[in-house]
């Protein structure tokens, strides 16, 4: 999916992880309260990814950051936004995290309206936040509040 669109945090060349570090990645995620990775497949092929860690010290167990990515082909048909409601549910139903944080480009104006419409705010800019094909980028800080019980979504 890296190749396919600018706004990710790798390229074409993929994430910097093998697929056997991936999978070890995805076991540790599996036995901590405050991770979650959902996959979306369709019809074998990964179309969907997003993954949510929480911070590993005690101060900061609450809160985290998810990164997420969706094929170009299925893309506009709810898929990304699905995902992020169900990790808005998933941290509702838990009793740790309570502050989701992402980063995006600011050019990135579907992503942008898809967090604001599912209650995320800006809270800061990271100036060169990204290097992109050799063009420095801004980084947009957005961050949510989880509050346990507010099903809203």
């Amino acid at each position: 999916m890296g190749g396919e669109s600018p706004f990710l945090s790798f390229g074409g060349e993929g994430p910097p992880t093998s697929e056997a570090e991936e999978r070890e990645f995805l076991g540790r995620v599996d036995t901590l309260d405050n991770a979650l990775a959902i996959i979306a497949e369709w019809r074998t092929e990964i179309v969907g990814y997003l993954v949510f860690t929480g911070g590993n010290r005690s101060r900061m167990r609450h809160a985290g950051e998810f990164g997420i990515s969706v094929a170009r082909a299925c893309q506009g048909i709810g898929l990304g936004r699905r995902m992020l409601e169900m990790l808005i549910d998933w941290a509702r139903r838990g009793a740790i995290v309570r502050k989701i944080n992402l980063v995006v480009r600011p050019d990135n104006r579907p992503a942008i309206a898809l967090y604001e419409s599912l209650g995320f705010a800006v809270e800061g800019r990271k100036r060169r936040g990204m290097l992109v094909e050799g063009e420095f980028t801004d980084a947009l800080l957005m961050g949510l509040l989880v509050d346990p019980g507010d099903a809203t979504h």
